[in-house]
């Protein structure tokens, strides 16, 4: 038996998220809806002008938020990341334990915590603006492989491609999981992150990737099929057991032998924040499979918990009742 169910490696990113009108962004001249990577100096610049709205900080990242929600669900997780020895990243390795994670987080002395300035517009829209900060600096030596073999899965985000120094960490770890047995799940990001990786990740999800997950537009890029399904379908051909493509209001789709299916939403009991949708989504997958549950149930699983977290502000699972979301899961998804 396993000791621990998921090993993610991923960017530690305090999220600092915000709630903005269009306005903001065209002021100062930021693209909707996307993320993008941005330097020190523009990182300052956008918390200046912000100066006077409420923020949210939390402990944020793609693979972050997919093991917060694994731990949340019962579940046993463990995040690898690095950040700077300074209030975000102490804070962050905190609110990140406080949730159920194992945290295998490694501080260094000098640069900055990772953040993601979040601006969410009242479409519920985000658009992220990520400076890296030391989560660039990720070493083999950061990561615990002794662990990791101990575990059932490892879990990666698509953005820690953006360096060849993470690139190299984490392709080693997906050779290295391989080799011990471990399903490996990718999660593949953004669209803008894929137009800079594809042949990349085409390879790797050939080469070492069990489960993928993608929205419409990532796998449009990915594949070069506008249709969804046309695009799942080539996804699961590069040999993965199973592959997801999120179509927001319209659910998503599960592809697996030979088969797909359409997942539909739940209805959420309203829609406030699209931040962390996907990222929640592949966590109540990948929570659903070390359970051994079949891949319809996992979708289901992750369906019904992304339509929750779109109805809080901010990745705040802590303002989940998560009591009632397992009864739900129990009662209304496992047992049919």
């Amino acid at each position: 038996m396993k000791e621990f169910d998921v090993f993610g490696i991923g960017n530690a990113l305090m999220d600092i998220q915000a709630f903005i009108d269009d306005n903001f962004l065209k002021k100062l001249n930021i693209p909707k809806g996307v993320m993008h990577l941005i330097d020190e100096d523009k990182s300052r610049k956008i918390l200046e002008e912000l100066a006077s709205y409420k923020t949210i900080s939390l402990p944020g990242g793609s693979c972050a938020n997919t093991t917060s929600t694994i731990a949340k669900l019962g579940g046993k997780p463990a995040f690898t990341g690095i950040v700077t020895d300074d209030v975000y990243g102490r804070l962050y390795n905190t609110k990140l334990f406080q949730r159920g994670v194992k945290t295998l987080i490694k501080f260094r002395k000098n640069g900055l915590t990772g953040t993601s300035i979040i601006l969410t517009t009242d479409d519920a829209e985000r658009t992220m603006n990520t400076h890296l900060g030391v989560c660039r600096d990720i070493s083999k030596d950061d990561v615990d492989f002794n662990l990791m073999s101990k575990c059932k899965l490892l879990h990666l985000e698509g953005y820690v491609w953006d360096t060849p120094q993470q690139k190299e960490v984490v392709e080693y770890a997906m050779k290295s999981a391989k080799e011990m047995g471990l399903k490996i799940s990718f999660d593949i990001a953004d669209p803008f992150c894929i137009e800079r990786n594809k042949n990349d990740f085409i390879r790797i999800i050939k080469e070492y990737v069990n489960i993928v997950f993608g929205n419409k537009d990532e796998v449009k890029i990915l594949t070069g099929k506008d249709d969804p399904v046309e695009a799942g379908k080539i996804i699961k051909e590069m040999g993965v057991d199973a592959a997801i493509v999120k179509v927001g209001k319209e659910g998503s789709y599960l592809f697996t032998d030979n088969k797909h299916v359409k997942i539909d939403i739940y209805k959420p009991e309203k829609v406030l924040d699209s931040t962390g949708c996907g990222d929640t989504y592949a966590g109540g997958f990948l929570f659903g499979f070390v359970n051994n549950y079949d891949f319809d149930k996992c979708a289901k699983i992750a369906s019904y918990y992304a339509s929750r977290v779109v109805s809080v502000p901010g990745v705040q699972l802590e303002l989940l009742d998560h009591k009632e979301i397992l009864k739900f899961i129990k009662e209304k998804i496992l047992k049919n």
